[in-house]
């Protein structure tokens, strides 16, 4: 009769009450990891169970990553700015439009998520992952919910004046359609997203959309409105609150490189 093994692994999440870590290299987790056999089957040695053991809590705490986007990038940077400011690394794989084949990635698109050789690929479920592992999601649950509704409205404008940013940007291989006019997205963002950013501001504890700290959304929304007050700026004179918020992303120490100089202005600024 061949004999057959029964391996039982448990993994134990133990967070502090407040979410809340002393340092950018990951949240605080208790991992423990457990085997059991069945009888009359040969049990690993003490030090291959230990092996086992320690290889298992090391890919969940310290997974290796490879980001997977087109040649520009422009659609993952919010990935790549939080990977710089959690000081996390990872992979950049090119991928060619030429050589895309959907079938490789979830939902057939990019950019994707490599991490431990597993594939994920929704930008905003990236960005929660991410976030959540390195301190730049809201430290209470209320918080974490504003954060996860702002995002995933800021998100959806993105995608639909997608092509005019391309145009404002001159981006290579940019096909020009009915959206490319000064009309159509602009009213957008004038009318709709830019008064409720500004008034959440208004309204914050801080500087910041959510709480007193940065969040992962703060980086989402400076992406967003970052290359308008280059290309545009005249669309944000309304919004003082909404210019000096990327003016401090965009001046972060630690984020040097990824989005154009604002321009300081003399708006009053939140402490």
């Amino acid at each position: 009769m061949t004999p057959s093994l029964a391996l039982q692994y448990s993994i134990t999440y133990a967070l502090s009450p407040k979410f809340v870590k002393s340092s950018s290299s990951g949240r605080h987790l208790s991992v423990s990891v457990s085997s059991t056999t069945q009888k009359n089957f040969f049990q690993p040695s003490p030090v291959q169970s230990r092996k086992n053991k320690m290889d298992t809590m090391h890919g969940f705490l310290v997974p290796t990553y490879t980001l997977h986007d087109f040649d520009d990038g422009e659609e993952c940077k919010v990935v790549r700015m939080i990977f710089q400011m959690s000081r996390v690394p990872y992979e950049f794989k090119h991928v060619h439009r030429d050589d895309y084949i959907l079938e490789d990635y979830p939902f057939y698109a990019l950019p994707t998520l490599e991490m431990n050789e597993r594939k994920y690929g929704s930008v905003l479920s990236i960005c929660r992952h991410l976030a959540w592992r390195y301190n730049l999601s809201g430290k209470t649950a209320y918080d974490d919910a504003q954060v996860d509704d702002i995002a995933e409205k800021v998100f959806e404008v993105r995608m639909k004046i997608k092509n005019w940013i391309d145009h404002i940007e001159h981006a290579a291989d940019h096909a020009c359609d009915e959206e490319c006019t000064e009309e159509i997205a602009p009213r957008i963002l004038t009318n709709t997203l830019f008064p409720c950013l500004e008034r959440m501001l208004k309204s914050a504890a801080s500087c910041w959309l959510v709480g007193h700290t940065m969040t992962w959304v703060d980086l989402l929304v400076a992406c967003l409105v970052n290359p308008i007050i280059y290309h545009r700026p005249k669309l944000l004179q309304d919004f003082p609150l909404l210019y000096l918020h990327n003016e401090k992303v965009a001046h972060h120490d630690d984020l040097v490189g990824f989005l154009y100089h604002v321009r300081t202005r003399k708006f009053q600024d939140k402490k």
